[in-house]
């Protein structure tokens, strides 16, 4: 059921379930939009680049995911709200634009933004330590998530090589660049932020 809270402006809805507010920061849904859109374009302009440019310049394989990087980052900033609408429609990008089953990236990206987007208001990533976590996690996610989806629907898949050395090299890419990801994205965010500030 839909309410409008009297602290905010009219332009600001909250959610309530029995009485229990359940939208994120009770921002406006202009807010919400808009940070969906500066998501779901970062990560699929990286995509390109990372399929077109960067593949053809980074050395010995060392081909960090950069749209995941950034998605991660910014549903750990934005919230699991956002997150889950941004992740199911890069994943179903993702889809269109592969030989993946329709759904397979859907899944996985839905699945990192909900996990990371639970993190908002309860845990800073800090400048360090969380952001390297935080990749290492979204890699074996994606990763970890192809392995368990492929075993469990036999969907043999050729799209993603699970657990190879190329694995490796980007999850140490990930690690390696994520807290200049995690740094880049907040600056990204302050264009969305309103209302609130910092993490």
């Amino acid at each position: 059921m839909l309410h409008l809270h009297g602290s905010y402006s009219e332009s600001c809805y909250r959610y309530y379930q029995n009485g229990i507010c359940v939208c994120p920061e009770g921002i406006g849904r202009a807010d919400v939009i808009v940070r969906i859109i500066l998501t779901v374009i970062i990560s699929a302009v990286l995509s390109i680049l990372q399929s077109t440019l960067l593949v053809q310049i980074m050395p010995f394989d060392f081909m960090p995911d950069l749209a995941l990087l950034f998605f991660v980052a910014l549903s750990w900033r934005y919230g699991s709200m956002v997150a889950l609408i941004a992740g199911f429609i890069i994943g179903l990008n993702h889809d269109l634009l592969s030989l993946a089953p329709l759904g397979f990236h859907a899944f996985l990206y839905t699945l990192s933004g909900y996990l990371f987007g639970r993190l908002h208001n309860h845990l800073s990533p800090g400048p360090l330590i969380m952001p390297f976590l935080a990749a290492l996690t979204a890699t074996f996610i994606k990763y970890g998530g192809a392995s368990l989806l492929d075993l469990v629907f036999a969907l043999h898949l050729g799209t993603i090589q699970t657990f190879t050395l190329n694995t490796l090299w980007e999850t140490l890419a990930n690690i390696a660049l994520a807290p200049l990801v995690f740094f880049i994205s907040y600056q990204i965010s302050k264009l969305t932020e309103l209302r609130r500030g910092g993490f």
